[in-house]
């Protein structure tokens, strides 16, 4: 699932990389979510149009920092900013849905180049596509490892639980990352997807 590195290992549930999403989130807007209504041709436009500024606003919306004065922690304060972290999560659910679908196109058409498509050793579409080919399954549940996170998002976001949503950007960094390496990152040998297990190793290792 391509996107952009720059946007990887933001998220954690420990206070060192908080107080690393929130010195990012200082220095930039969150970014704009697009309806889910939004018509996805490829896995390059779901993760580009949704996927990503969907992760990105999630990590960005709570966080620590800290302060002369100690440890402030940054969560919604209201409603409305609670249903804004939920739409976050939903976004990236609608996201891993429609990744989940069969033989949907990888992208790198005439629209755009794949994200980092100059750094050399970056897979190429055509590369994508035969990796994924070659086993569609497995492709599948790594996109559903996202949407597993995404839910637990929102099933915090809407218990107003701040730590839950910090566990939930956790366990999303670690379904992104797992998948980038297994299909995108430059590799000199193919890279196998991660089993269950050890995934859910890697991803509580995380917290």
């Amino acid at each position: 699932m391509p996107v952009n590195a720059t946007y990887l290992r933001i998220a954690s549930a420990s206070a060192v990389l908080s107080i690393g999403m929130a010195a990012i989130a200082a220095n930039r807007q969150t970014p704009s979510v697009p309806s889910t209504a939004v018509k996805l041709g490829s896995i390059q436009q779901t993760m580009d149009l949704l996927v990503d500024p969907s992760a990105d606003a999630l990590w960005e919306s709570i966080g620590t920092s800290q302060t002369a004065m100690g440890i402030q922690v940054k969560a919604p304060k209201n409603d409305a900013e609670w249903q804004k972290v939920a739409g976050y999560a939903q976004g990236l659910i609608a996201g891993s849905k429609r990744l989940q679908t069969p033989k949907l196109p990888v992208g790198e058409n005439a629209h755009s180049k794949l994200a980092d498509a100059d750094t050399p050793g970056t897979r190429t579409a055509v590369q994508i596509r035969v990796d994924i080919d070659a086993d569609p399954a497995k492709f599948k549940a790594a996109a559903m490892r996202l949407e597993e996170a995404s839910n637990a998002a929102l099933i915090a976001a809407r218990s107003r639980d701040a730590q839950g949503v910090l566990a939930a950007g956790a366990a999303l960094d670690a379904a992104c990352e797992a998948c980038h390496a297994a299909y995108w990152y430059p590799r000199t040998k193919p890279l196998r997807l991660p089993s269950t297990s050890e995934f859910e190793k890697n991803a509580i290792g995380r917290r």
